[in-house]
C-alpha cells in the first residue's frame, strides 16, 4: 500500500505540467517579454510625467505662497493707512463744533465787515468833507491874520 501511494503521488508530480513544444514556450515568453517592455515605457513614460506634474505644482505653489505674502504686505499696509486717517479723524472738528462755529458767524455776519483799507478810505473822504464844511463856514479873516 505504501508503495502505491507514493507511486501515485509522483505520478501526480509530473502530470500538472502538459508538454509543450519548445517553440511554443518561446513564443510566450517573447511575448512576455514585450509586454513587460511595454509596461516598463509606461512605467517610465508615467514616472517622467508625475515628475513634470510636481514641478508645475511646485511652481505654482511657490507662486501661491509669494502671492498670499504680497496680499498680507497689502493688508497691513491698508490697516496701517486706516489706522493713520483714523488718527486725523480724531484730531479733525465733530461735527458740534462746526455747528458752534456756524452759529458764531451766523451771528457776527462776517460779510458786512470791511477792510483795513476800506476804513482808511472812508475817513479820508469823512475828514475831507469835514475839512471842506469848516472851510465853507469859515471866512476870509484867516486871511486877514496873515502878518
Amino acid at each position: 500500500m505504501a508503495g502505491s501511494f507514493f507511486g501515485k503521488q509522483a505520478a501526480a508530480q509530473e502530470a500538472p505540467y502538459p508538454q509543450v513544444d519548445s517553440s511554443s514556450l518561446e513564443r510566450r515568453i517573447r511575448t512576455l517579454e514585450e509586454a513587460l517592455a511595454n509596461l516598463r515605457k509606461i512605467v517610465q513614460v508615467t514616472e517622467e510625467n508625475i515628475l513634470v506634474k510636481n514641478r508645475h505644482i511646485s511652481t505654482e505653489f511657490k507662486t501661491l505662497v509669494s502671492d498670499i505674502n504680497d496680499l498680507r504686505r497689502e493688508m497691513q499696509d491698508m490697516k496701517d493707512k486706516l489706522l493713520l486717517m483714523l488718527k486725523e479723524m480724531q484730531s479733525m472738528a465733530r461735527q458740534e463744533d462746526v455747528k458752534v462755529i456756524e452759529r458764531y458767524v451766523n451771528m457776527w455776519n462776517p460779510v458786512r465787515f470791511v477792510t483795513q483799507g476800506e476804513v482808511e478810505d472812508l475817513v479820508k473822504e469823512l475828514v475831507e468833507k469835514h475839512l471842506e464844511e469848516q472851510d465853507g463856514r469859515r471866512t476870509p479873516p484867516e486871511q486877514n491874520e496873515e502878518p
